[in-house]
């Protein structure tokens, strides 16, 4: 029976939501809060799987995917770092 990393799991979820929030249309969420998706899935959503992501790393004791949902922690900075250089 093949066992499922967890860790893994959290880490792609998190990194397809921070890909769909690149293409979902800036103005879908206006009527609940002023967050675009893309400030949505940074500040929240990400921060949240990478740290539970990190929580399942330490236990399966998975170095690789505790390194990347860490990087998940810090989508935020990394994006603002990214567009800061790019725009």
């Amino acid at each position: 029976m093949r066992k499922t990393k967890v860790s893994m799991v959290f880490f792609i979820i998190g990194v397809l939501l921070l890909a769909v929030s690149f293409v979902v249309p800036t103005d879908i969420l206006n009527s609940y809060t002023n967050l675009k998706p893309i400030g949505l899935s940074t500040l929240f959503l990400c921060p949240a799987f990478g740290i539970l992501g990190v929580l399942f790393s330490i236990k399966e004791k998975s170095l690789v995917f505790g390194l990347l949902n860490a990087l998940l922690i810090l989508a935020f900075p990394i994006i603002m770092f990214i567009g800061y250089n790019v725009l």
